[in-house]
């Protein structure tokens, strides 16, 4: 059963120029941005603090004279390319789910089609199911998967329960083996009592 999708025109923007960027973007390998250091929590006071102080005790600290207008490019240019980043991840968000909607409407059209070539083969020429025939196997696919993974999915059930008997079993047939090894203790507790009892009253007799 189809569940029917609320689709909603995408409205954000469509253009964005990315020219500012240029001598600012790059490219590294994948995974490589680990262990860069990355914007903690508390920047924005951090920020205000070293526009603030630097110009005032940057001779003092032995930095270079313009350390806060390198700090101000830097964080200007991050801007630029968060700006951009939440851009295209929205374009992308909405490029993915345009992807899948229009591949969907593309495989209903074909499910018409095969299904129109299976009833006029029927009704007049079978020939057409040879005509068409790359385009029925490919619609074949998914009833197989459907089948796969309706039988994986059983399997799986199988599986865990066949796991959960046996777990249960487990349990059972542990809880079986304490009862006995108690009831055993409780007979040797007892036997070593009487045997203790015995003795005492054979020491009395002698």
């Amino acid at each position: 059963m189809r569940t029917t999708l609320l689709v909603k025109p995408y409205k954000g923007p469509l253009a964005f120029d990315f020219q500012s960027l240029e001598g600012t973007l790059v490219d590294l390998p994948d995974r490589k941005t680990r262990g860069l250091r990355r914007e903690k929590e508390g920047w924005e006071q951090v920020a205000q603090e070293l526009r603030a102080r630097l110009p005032v005790h940057a001779g003092a600290l032995r930095l270079a004279h313009d350390v806060d207008a390198q700090l101000a490019d830097l964080s200007e240019r991050l801007d630029q390319v968060r700006t951009c980043k939440k851009v295209v991840d929205e374009l992308a968000r909405v490029a993915a789910a345009t992807e899948a909607l229009l591949e969907d409407q593309r495989e209903g059209m074909v499910t018409l089609v095969v299904e129109a070539v299976r009833k006029a083969a029927k009704r007049t020429d079978p020939m057409l199911l040879t005509a068409f025939e790359q385009t029925i196997h490919y619609r074949g696919q998914l009833g197989k998967r459907a089948v796969m993974t309706r039988r994986a999915n059983e399997e799986a059930a199988a599986k865990a329960a066949a796991a959960a008997m046996v777990a249960v079993a487990a349990v059972e047939a542990g809880g079986a083996e304490q009862a006995a090894a108690d009831q055993a203790a409780a007979d040797q507790a007892a036997a070593d009592q009487a045997g203790a009892q015995g003795e005492g009253a054979a020491s009395l007799q002698a």
